[in-house]
């Protein structure tokens, strides 16, 4: 049976320069009043962590466990 290939991985730490201001800006936003672009950037927000997360996932294995396929043409 395949290995079936994980549809997320691990979220790159360099992620968050791009999360955080976008976060601090949604707040600032919601605190003066102006709600909906708030709530655009928290899903901005989370859209990035979904995409660096799923780029990041392992990469499938196409050989059978445990066979060193290096040697093969």
């Amino acid at each position: 049976m395949g290995q079936r290939q994980q549809y997320f991985g691990r979220v790159d730490p360099f992620c968050l320069f791009a999360v955080v201001p976008l976060l601090i800006l949604a707040a600032l936003f919601m605190w003066g009043g102006i709600a909906i672009l708030g709530i655009v950037l928290i899903i901005l927000s989370i859209l990035v962590i979904v995409f660096d997360s799923w780029t990041n996932r392992p990469i499938k294995k196409s050989g059978p466990q445990g066979r060193d396929n290096r040697g093969s043409r």
